[in-house]
This record gives C-alpha cells, sequence and structure tokens, in this order.
C-alpha cells in the first residue's frame, strides 16, 4: 500500500485514478469488471474510497485537472449504490485487506472517518 495519509487521496491507487480521469482514460464500467465481485484488494479499496470521494466535492473542490464531466458516470444511482457497497466492504474488518494494513498504523479512526465521509 503507497499510501502517506489518511485522506481519500493520499496514496497511489487514489493518485492513478485521478491521473486516469484527467487525461481521459479512466472507465467506471472497465475498473467494475476489474474489480470482480469479491473482496477488494488494497489498492481496489483506496481507488474506491477516492471514487466515493469526488461524488462528494463540490465542483470548485476537486481536484486540480478533474472536472465535474469528467465524473459523470460517479453520479448514476447504479454507480452510487455500487461505491457504496464497496466502501461499506472496505471498511469491514472481517474481510478487508485495507483495513487490516490500517489496523496496526493506529490511525484505523481516521481512515475510517474518510472511509464513511467518502459513501456517496
Amino acid at each position: 500500500m503507497g499510501t502517506w495519509g489518511t485522506g481519500p487521496f493520499d496514496n497511489h491507487a487514489a493518485r492513478d485514478v485521478l491521473d486516469s480521469l484527467r487525461d481521459g482514460s479512466f472507465d467506471l464500467r472497465h475498473f467494475q469488471r476489474s474489480c470482480g465481485t469479491g473482496v477488494l484488494d488494497s489498492d481496489e479499496a483506496e481507488a474506491v474510497i477516492a471514487l466515493g470521494a469526488l461524488t462528494k466535492l463540490p465542483a470548485d473542490g476537486l481536484p486540480d485537472g478533474v472536472a465535474p464531466t469528467d465524473l459523470a458516470s460517479l453520479y448514476t444511482p447504479q454507480s452510487k449504490a455500487w461505491l457504496r457497497r464497496r466502501i461499506n466492504q472496505a471498511m469491514c474488518s472481517d474481510s478487508s485487506s485495507v483495513y487490516a494494513l490500517w489496523e496496526p498504523t493506529g490511525e484505523l479512526d481516521q481512515w475510517l472517518h474518510t472511509a464513511q465521509a467518502a459513501l456517496p
């Protein structure tokens, strides 16, 4: 896990998502298929949390180079439901690999707060 903070964009997976949004190569359907239906790995979970966080930001609060039009696919009811389901899965202590990585750091509560705040 290339992570340097508990914020939704403070990790490599989230930065990769932002880069893909900026260059126009991000495809939500492809990302959803690549995540499969099982338990998310830590990079997938961090990316899902970043996507959820993006849906909560006002247009003038988006990261540099990301426009509301870049996020259109995230705002559908189906996409929001998928993001909610997957973010909740990432916060599950019984099965989440990213939860297990945060647990021993002393920052689990901060990370959980970030993940909950990202729920669309």
